[in-house]
């Protein structure tokens, strides 16, 4: 059986969609990891909170560990945790967006397919 050839709109279509899938796909993963380093922190910041000042700490800056005070690290990790949130609410914004997008692509594809009398499988 030949191959049908799609109309140039249709092609067009599919294209964008699958575009905007793959944004929306890796936006959400940069959402899960900052999600994910935002828990870490929490968790890192809960723990050092229970120790006493005079503690010692140390900070990972690649191969090396540099001696840090606890209220140092707090601030550092404060300080990290803010970005981070503001990156969070960047993508969930973009999150949203994104998927409005691609739920109006989706159904201009459909409509498409639909037009030419194109049946999906």
């Amino acid at each position: 059986m030949a191959e049908q050839k799609l109309p140039p709109e249709v092609q067009q279509a599919i294209i964008e969609y699958e575009n905007l899938r793959n944004m929306l796909a890796k936006i959400e993963a940069e959402l899960r990891l900052t999600e994910s380093e935002l828990i870490e922190i929490d968790n890192i910041l809960s723990n050092i909170k229970d120790m006493p000042d005079d503690v010692e700490l140390y900070k990972s800056i690649g191969h090396i560990l540099v001696k840090k005070s606890k209220n140092d690290v707090i601030n550092e990790l404060e300080e990290r945790k803010e970005l981070l949130q503001v990156k969070q609410q960047k993508y969930k914004n973009q999150v949203e967006i994104l998927r409005k997008q691609v739920s109006d692509s989706e159904k201009k594809l459909r409509d498409l397919l639909a037009k030419y009398g194109i049946k999906v499988a």
